[in-house]
């Protein structure tokens, strides 16, 4: 029986940022030896991005680049310079799956498309996932998750109706679009199984990321009704949203859907005169008297502190958890119970924590993260002699050619 899933499985990925790594992390951690190309000319976009250990930048100590590349081999080529696109085709013939995350010339001005590879590689799975597909009007059009967001209407219900549109944290699109990846990836390599045929799978982040929006999207649709911001409330849930407990810059977040569930909730709080007030008995009353109820409850929440009343109210039986911040994750018994942080010791960063990719457990093969993320080239010499067969020489011509970097 195989320790991990996908032992044995090769891939080459040409992808960079977030969407395409974050798709073959996911198979790093079950075991699938994944090269990762990258440029000393022009490097990875998320290696000058914070956080950095102590604050330090460093082309090799960005731990968001970190996030999406433990567990992988990092060669550093020169895709501009012949005898680099000749060091790509033997990955390519080395790998059973080809990832890459640009515009659609890019791959084609190399002669690494998948229309040119699949002629010499029959077998091979080509994922090429960007902004908004490979054909199209807008399928040229550069970009990242930030914008995607936008295009994908998600920076339009998000934040206050008194304000301007806010994006949702980060790239959220980039959170989103790896798991379709993986699913489709999985699909070709059962499809190769049965028929020792490859093919293309190509996303479209745009349209992978509108599933997310489906019920809103719908119901403009049916209703005519346009979704835009709320804040923390839900047109189906009264009292809905984060509210202030005792201490600095601390919060709980509660949800009560139904009118069993409010009278709990009173009971919880010791039956306070405002809450059995009539304007408050039921979801669409407590939905026409939204905002005096949340400062009503706001005044009960702020003098204690958020684990005192999440415990208060869990036992109740009301949905709610205090509001964690970064540093209190690092303690938490749930985490900690559950391995979820793995701790290992980077190069130039010392000892760091890792999160898994992927967020389940396999009873039979269970995911591991045992190499930190690399720094530029780390592994240029493994990869070119160990894998693809150069000789010393050889690499020694590399270098003085500009082709790697050590």
């Amino acid at each position: 029986m195989r320790k991990n899933l996908f032992e044995g499985l090769k891939v080459a990925e040409f992808a960079w940022v977030i969407v395409g790594p974050s798709t073959s992390r996911y198979l790093a951690e079950h075991g699938a030896t994944v090269i990762k190309i990258e440029s000393h000319l022009r490097p990875e976009t998320l290696r000058y991005l914070s956080p950095y250990p102590e604050g330090k930048p460093g082309l090799n100590k960005s731990m968001y680049y970190g996030k999406f590349n433990s567990n992988k081999y990092s060669i550093s080529l020169n895709l501009s310079h012949p005898k680099g696109i000749g060091i790509a085709w033997k990955l390519i013939m080395w790998c059973d799956i080809m990832t890459e995350s640009f515009t659609p010339e890019v791959m084609g001005k190399w002669g690494l498309d998948y229309d040119n590879v699949s002629k010499f590689r029959s077998d091979i799975i080509y994922l090429s996932t960007c902004m908004q597909g490979k054909t199209g009007p807008r399928s040229r059009v550069p970009g990242y998750g930030t914008m995607l967001t936008g295009l994908a209407g998600f920076d339009e219900i998000t934040g206050w109706p008194d304000r301007s549109p806010s994006p949702p944290w980060d790239a959220y699109t980039d959170a989103i679009c790896p798991r379709f990846n993986v699913a489709g990836v999985l699909a070709a390599l059962e499809y190769r199984r049965r028929t020792g045929k490859g093919q293309w799978v190509e996303q479209s982040q745009y349209e992978s990321s509108l599933h997310f929006a489906a019920p809103l999207i719908m119901d403009y649709f049916s209703n005519n009704r346009m979704a835009t911001r709320k804040g923390n409330r839900l047109d189906y849930a009264s009292p809905h949203g984060i509210f202030p407990c005792l201490g600095d810059d601390r919060w709980i977040a509660l949800a009560v859907f139904n009118d069993e569930q409010w009278k709990s909730l009173c009971h919880a709080m010791g039956q306070p005169a405002w809450c059995l007030d009539a304007k408050f008995a039921t979801l669409c009353d407590r939905k026409k008297n939204e905002d005096e109820l949340e400062s009503s409850l706001a005044e009960w929440t702020s003098p204690m502190t958020a684990p005192e009343i999440e415990s208060i109210l869990q036992k109740a039986g009301i949905p709610c958890n205090m509001v964690e911040k970064a540093q209190d994750l690092f303690e938490d018994e749930q985490l900690k119970h559950r391995k979820f942080f793995t701790w290992l010791e980077h190069s130039e960063n010392g000892l760091v924590p890792y999160e898994p990719q992927s967020t389940y457990i396999m009873s039979k093969t269970p995911r591991e993260i045992c190499r930190p993320s690399p720094c530029l080239g780390e592994h240029n010499e493994y990869v070119l002699k160990e894998i693809l067969g150069y000789a010393d020489e050889d690499i020694s011509n590399f270098i003085a050619d500009g082709v790697i970097m050590f």
